[in-house]
């Protein structure tokens, strides 16, 4: 028999067994077909590792912070240690998985830790939530791609506010001694007037989650002098697992 391309006439001229057999290959090549494409259609890498969700993993930063006091005319400037801790998963009020993440803080490394606040976390199939002071801000999202773009405050009740992924992938020094090999950098706010400034970036190491946090705002007289304001700083010192 010659090889029909008419299926229908193939089955036609096969005896009863010769058609189960036909029928065992057709469906075979059918599985097979479909696992391809299964495994194509697998997604790439999303980079979650980008932002732990391991009970126990915690972070320890060395804080610089400077407060400009526009009562007193006084310029103020603070050192001191931030630890927060994945402490426990549980379910929130939505019914979503959540971490419980509790931050404690002490004025230099000869202090005991002393509880500071609990915030929550929450990591989702395209992005990573965080809680604080009952604020909750969309930190990053998944796969992060150079040029990114998303709205910060999209879940909570502040004006929106354009986040921007203007580093991805990138290595980081923070000393000779502790570097990353592969850290996001997200521009959260970068607006700048004759009389105020206003900067915030976060950057993300790979396993680690923050490892440098900026946050600057303040105002000025138009010959550049601060009037008043914030401008802080946190840089990862230790990280580990408890």
């Amino acid at each position: 028999m010659k090889i029909n391309s008419n299926i229908g006439e193939c089955v036609a001229n096969l005896k009863p067994s010769g058609i189960g057999m036909f029928f065992l290959f057709l469906g075979s090549m059918l599985f097979f077909m479909a696992a391809c494409s299964n495994e194509e259609a697998t997604p790439a890498n999303m980079y979650y590792e980008y932002f732990p969700d391991v009970p126990g993993h915690f972070v320890i930063y060395d804080v610089d912070s400077v407060v400009y006091d526009d009562f007193t005319g006084q310029t103020l400037t603070y050192q001191y240690q931030v630890k927060e801790l994945i402490e426990s998963r549980f379910f929130d009020g939505e019914g979503k998985e959540s971490l419980r993440l509790e931050r404690y803080i002490r004025q230099s490394t000869q202090e005991a830790w002393e509880i500071k606040n609990i915030w929550q976390a929450r990591v989702l199939p395209a992005r990573a939530e965080k809680t604080e002071e009952n604020l909750t801000y969309v930190k990053l999202v998944f796969p992060p791609k150079l040029g990114q773009t998303w709205n910060g405050n999209a879940y909570n009740t502040l004006p929106a506010q354009n986040y921007r992924i203007t580093e991805a992938h990138k290595p980081y020094l923070i000393s000779p001694t502790l570097t990353f090999d592969s850290t996001v950098t997200v521009l959260q706010n970068d607006f700048f007037t004759l009389i105020s400034e206003d900067l915030q970036e976060e950057k993300y190491s790979k396993h680690i989650g923050l490892v440098f946090k900026r946050y600057r705002s303040v105002t000025k007289q138009p010959d550049g002098s601060i009037i008043s304001g914030v401008d802080y700083s946190y840089r990862i010192s230790e990280f580990g697992m408890e």
